[in-house]
């Protein structure tokens, strides 16, 4: 009895430990890079003559994602998720990446470009609407934005995130959970995996998680049409850029800076206060006509898998 507990009935690992091991395993992989990261900022500020309390507040201050150290612990956050992915994936299923909506790029470019319009056309929908509404205040002049480094480096952070949150969610939890389950229960429980991935984000609500298990939802549905992880790679990844690093909004809770700089008039539910507009009723209604539009536009014949 106690081994059908970590056993299922074909004799393999079940679904929620093999889930649970790749997220331990990360978090682990995690801790150390992140340790290592902190020692070397620590050892370069102490041999600027700074002493080690500034130090260790200032790199408290630091890992956020509009900071350089921020940036840099992030990619390795992101690499240490798709490592342990493709570790465990390959190692002990023993099966090829494909099978998992990682299909070669060359022939999922096309997915790939049309997840980048949607994403990118998604937030600046949003980003209108708020501003017209009176929801959030445009600082500065929409004719004069401010091009700096961070609009470099927010799309390749925003890559790499893309990449690992949907080979986590999307591809590895879809698959595993669908070896044991059938996939409408698969898709359900990776999207509410998704959106608890966010639970420690700063300014998290209910609507919060709601827009979260609908992006998922979303993100699971182009996934299965298409056959592919590629097409809401190119959702996630211009969905979180021109959130954050075009139009300046807060991403999932994380500052960011953005060409724009806005701010909420008043927090409220239209503009999802201090989780940005992922938090807000605005994302919602995008997020539905995004489902309507992938159901009456793309034609690629759903994959029954």
């Amino acid at each position: 009895m106690f081994k059908n507990i970590f056993i299922n009935k074909n004799s393999q690992p079940r679904a929620g430990w093999k889930i649970a091991i790749v997220f331990i395993f990360f978090t682990l992989l995690t801790f150390i890079t992140q340790i290592a990261v902190g020692i070397v900022y620590t050892v370069i500020q102490l041999l600027y003559h700074q002493d080690l309390l500034k130090t260790a507040s200032d790199l408290n201050k630091s890992l956020t994602l509009s900071t350089p150290l921020g940036f840099i612990a992030t990619l390795l956050q992101c690499a240490c998720m798709i490592l342990s992915i493709v570790i465990f994936w390959r190692k002990f299923d023993k099966k090829p990446l494909r099978d998992i909506g990682l299909i070669n790029l060359k022939d999922g470019c096309k997915d790939l470009i049309i997840g980048l319009i949607l994403g990118a056309a998604a937030l600046t929908i949003v980003f209108f609407i708020l501003l017209v509404t009176g929801n959030i205040k445009l600082i500065g002049a929409l004719n004069r934005p401010n091009f700096n480094t961070y609009a470099l480096t927010g799309i390749i952070l925003f890559i790499f995130v893309g990449i690992n949150e949907e080979m986590f969610a999307r591809g590895y939890c879809f698959t595993v959970l669908k070896q044991s389950t059938n996939k409408w229960i698969a898709l359900i429980v990776s999207s509410i995996i998704f959106a608890a991935m966010h639970s420690l984000n700063s300014g998290i609500s209910f609507l919060s998680y709601v827009n979260l298990f609908l992006f998922a939802l979303l993100a699971m549905y182009m996934t299965i049409k298409s056959g592919n992880l590629w097409l809401s790679i190119g959702l996630h990844i211009t969905w979180n850029y021109f959130e954050g690093n075009v139009f300046g909004f807060l991403v999932s809770g994380n500052e960011t800076n953005g060409i724009y700089n806005v701010r909420n008039t008043a927090d409220n539910i239209i503009n999802g206060g201090q989780f940005g507009p992922e938090g807000g009723l605005i994302v919602t209604l995008i997020l539905i006509l995004c489902f309507l539009f992938m159901w009456k536009f793309y034609n690629r014949k759903i994959i029954h898998a």
